[in-house]
């Protein structure tokens, strides 16, 4: 488990405190580096080592040749938050709280295999590419560099859940870090998004699959992973490392009528790649293994293959991949709660066995995997002693599985909202659902799957800024069924985007009477009613919306910029909650800087601009204050960068031409200064009687 390269006392001497005590008695050979791969929405049969010959994937069926291929891996939830907090945590979703996007981040508490590597004294550093796994969510815990910076315009410009950047971007970003951390033994999560719609893949990529741009998608993100591990071969690091490569869960690709994941929990989108490459001299000889296995299994294999053996043992639900007792675990879980939180219809809980793969809904479905390996015949109603000894074992899967720490934002939801989730026994944290229609029970998803679809299609239209088309849709879908929340949320949010206030302030009311608790929706609203001169009402709404979640920085910068102008130290405040939430939220960095500027704390004030400029804002104004907070704290030679800056982006700025000569001024450079103040004098008059008289 250890190479035969010591660690240098050098980078011993400069460890954390937690490190030194481990060092006091250290082991004789370096720790095994452990890396995991997740490459987003990946279907197990599209890749070459899982027997596709439609596509290329050289890196990954070359991982596959040294390690140990999974092939009957399987996602507790096909989404891809909820499915990653399964993976690091070890935990089912309905133990770890995490089921889809309308809860709570990860309740600290609950640990994840980062936090067990860094205190077992590993360098932990991960890269993710999309926001659906930004810190915010809780998975950054235990991470020393957790990269999730992306530009600020994709904030801006694109719905916040779809913000991602190319696996190209990510791999340098993971080598970059790589190459800084490879004297320590480290652990390293390295997410990539490509394969996820819209599927759009670079040249040569997108002529090679034109007609399969998913497949593309994929291919494109295999040829930027072999650039990682042609590194980590070229720097002798392959062989002594553990790598575990899988995807947190599939694509339809239009089957049983879905065009994405999520809705449903067909093998489409929970039957996933897997792959474990051993370190050297591990023993474990590659090959293929044909059992099920479930991805919370990804933590503790993780963990073993490093030799540690940490208090998160407690949480986890698997054998490791690789331990031999993991043989008698022979059945696979899957869930989804994503019909039920985001439409109110009945959540799909799943069990794969050897030959079975059972689906517990409304109307139930059973298929024989190896008769009928597309799902297409639904056994269900002939096979009934079948369903009930399935049903019986998914029960016990449930029961003998107990939940973990409820979070805390469960106590401030409404005890009607806990009732409701309590009805259906699993951790979550709100719904639409109301009591009276738990009792008389849920829509099958199969039955709703025409306005699912009509949702998905309108919100691809609003991407497309095709507002009517959208509009069209949605109130379509809202004749049918009036009491789906997000349909008036959605129009309230187009509402906002065009500025239309009462019209947003209207459909917003309405989605929060079918969901009282949403509080993206308060925010939202809050937002509109400032907009119309309902300021103290949109001040109640901010206030609900962060007691319900205080992690909502959008509630809080929403809150700060209300009060900005009667009470600066309440809006200072609020954007600073922001910030902490998500320090990569350009527009809360620009606004604390300039509170705290405006309060004359330039040395406060400087490194949230450098920040917000760090993210992409290229502000002439901005960088101007930020040449103002270097000047007033006497760095005269970064006042005049940030002041160029500034007249670069702005050549008409005449306040970035007077500070700037200032600042030549002072640096005794008399000629370039009157030089200046002259531009400045040309476009502001005002500013003529400033000059230095000669």
């Amino acid at each position: 488990m250890w190479s035969a390269t010591r660690i240098p006392l050098l980078v011993c001497l400069l460890l954390t405190f937690a490190h030194l005590v481990a060092a006091a008695n250290p082991p004789a050979k370096r720790a095994r580096n452990v890396i995991l791969i997740t490459l987003d929405t990946v279907r197990a049969d599209h890749l070459g080592c899982y027997g596709n010959k439609n596509i290329e994937t050289p890196t990954l069926d070359a991982l596959g040749r040294d390690g140990v291929v999974f092939e009957r891996a399987f996602s507790q939830v096909p989404l891809t938050w909820p499915s990653h907090a399964a993976i690091l945590t070890g935990m089912y979703p309905f133990q770890n709280g995490v089921q889809d996007f309308t809860g709570q981040p990860l309740d600290p508490r609950i640990r994840s295999a980062a936090q067990a590597f860094k205190q077992h004294g590993y360098a932990t550093g991960a890269v993710v590419s999309a926001f659906v796994l930004d810190r915010s969510w809780g998975l950054a815990r235990g991470f020393d560099f957790y990269d999730d910076a992306f530009a600020p315009e994709a904030f801006v410009n694109r719905d916040i859940g779809l913000v991602d950047r190319r696996a190209g971007e990510s791999v340098d970003r993971a080598l970059a870090w790589l190459k800084k951390n490879q004297l320590r033994p480290f652990f390293f999560w390295l997410h990539l998004y490509d394969p996820h719609s819209p599927y759009d893949p670079p040249e040569p990529f997108r002529s090679q699959y034109q007609s399969h741009l998913y497949d593309g998608e994929i291919a494109y993100a295999d040829h930027e992973l072999g650039r990682l591990l042609a590194w980590l071969k070229q720097t002798q690091l392959y062989d002594s490392s553990v790598i575990l490569f899988l995807s947190d869960h599939g694509e339809s690709l239009g089957e049983h009528g879905e065009h994405e994941h999520g809705f449903f929990v067909y093998n489409a989108t929970v039957h996933v790649p897997l792959i474990v490459k051993p370190a050297a001299g591990s023993g474990i000889r590659p090959g293929r293994a044909t059992r099920p296995v479930e991805t919370t299994a990804v933590a503790p294999t993780l963990l073993e293959a490093a030799g540690i053996h940490d208090g998160m043992g407690q949480q986890l639900q698997s054998h490791g991949l690789l331990d031999a007792a993991a043989a008698s675990d022979d059945v696979a879980y899957s869930e989804t709660f994503y019909p039920f939180s985001s439409f109110g219809w009945s959540p799909l809980h799943a069990l794969e066995t050897a030959r079975y793969h059972y689906i517990e809904a409304p109307q139930p479905e059973l298929y024989d995997l190896d008769a009928d390996s597309e799902e297409k015949h639904n056994l269900a109603p002939q096979q009934s002693a079948t369903i009930a000894v399935l049903k019986d074992r998914l029960q016990a899967v449930l029961h003998n599985h107990p939940y973990g720490p409820a979070p805390d934002n469960n106590s401030r939801l409404s005890p009607d909202a806990l009732d409701k989730l309590r009805a259906l026994g699993y951790v979550a944290y709100h719904s639409p659902v109301p009591a009276g229609a738990l009792l008389s029970g849920l829509a099958d998803p199969k039955s709703k799957l025409e306005e699912f679809n009509s949702v998905l299609e309108a919100e691809d239209a609003l991407q497309r800024h095709n507002d009517d088309q959208a509009d069209a849709l949605l109130r379509k879908v809202q004749e049918q069924d009036p009491n789906i929340y997000v349909i008036p949320f959605l129009l309230g949010e187009t509402a906002v985007r065009h500025e239309k206030w009462a019209e947003a302030a209207d459909q917003l009311q309405r989605c929060l009477k079918l969901n009282p608790n949403f509080d993206n929706a308060m925010t939202g609203l809050a937002r509109a009613l400032a907009k119309l001169g309902h300021a103290d009402e949109a001040k109640s709404w901010l206030q609900k919306a962060v007691s319900i979640n205080p992690q909502n920085y959008r509630a809080w910068y929403e809150t700060g910029l209300l009060d900005a102008g009667s009470n600066p130290a309440a809006a200072l405040s609020a954007y600073q909650k922001a910030v902490t939430v998500q320090p990569n939220f350009y527009p809360g960095q620009r606004e604390l800087g300039m509170a705290l500027f405006n309060q004359k704390d330039y040395i406060a004030a400087a490194p949230h601009l450098e920040k917000a400029i760090s993210l992409g804002l290229e502000d002439a104004h901005l960088h101007n204050y930020l040449g103002i907070c270097y000047s007033r704290t006497n760095r005269l030679e970064k006042a005049v960068r940030s002041y160029r800056v500034a007249l670069k982006l702005d050549p008409s700025l005449a306040e970035a031409h007077l500070n700037l000569a200032f600042a030549l001024q002072r640096m005794q450079e008399p000629a370039a200064a009157l030089t200046q103040y002259r531009e400045a004098c040309t476009l502001e008059e005002k500013f003529c009687e400033l000059m230095p008289q000669r």
